[in-house]
């Protein structure tokens, strides 16, 4: 399957050790720009130190591309919690309560998107068979 190069939302589902359940997340690719700041804000020098930032600029570049999540997700002491403003669920600070409880969900979002969107491709099988094979 091609990658799609437009602005379209994107999702992608983790299972929540929490909650024992799946969470889909939907969230917008983010741009040259936005990847260059992440990797800049990772590192901070500081005179002569070098400070990680990791978890700061996850939480600040997650929080930045996450569009909303699907219902069933969160819920509050007041019961579900939706991003959709058509629900009866909705709040408009879902941001905020996700960002206050769950900061896990959005580091994971980041390392998903800026740091592991790529990844190096593993040999298929008739690849190493074919290795075997050939003596040289």
């Amino acid at each position: 399957m091609p990658r799609l190069l437009n602005d379209k939302p994107c999702e992608v589902t983790f299972f929540d050790r929490i909650s024992e359940s799946k969470i889909t997340l939907s969230y917008r690719l983010p741009t040259t720009e936005e990847r260059v700041a992440f990797a800049n804000a990772l590192v901070t020098r500081r005179g002569n130190k070098v400070d990680t930032s990791m978890g700061e600029a996850r939480l600040k570049f997650a929080g930045k591309i996450l569009l909303g999540f699907k219902d069933g997700a969160f819920a509050t002491d007041k019961g579900p919690l939706s991003c959709d403003p058509a629900s009866p669920d909705y709040d408009p600070a879902w941001k905020t309560f996700i960002r206050q409880y769950a900061q896990d969900v959005l580091i994971m979002l980041a390392i998903h998107v800026f740091e592991a969107s790529v990844v190096t491709s593993e040999a298929d099988d008739e690849e190493e068979k074919g290795k075997e094979e050939d003596p040289l």
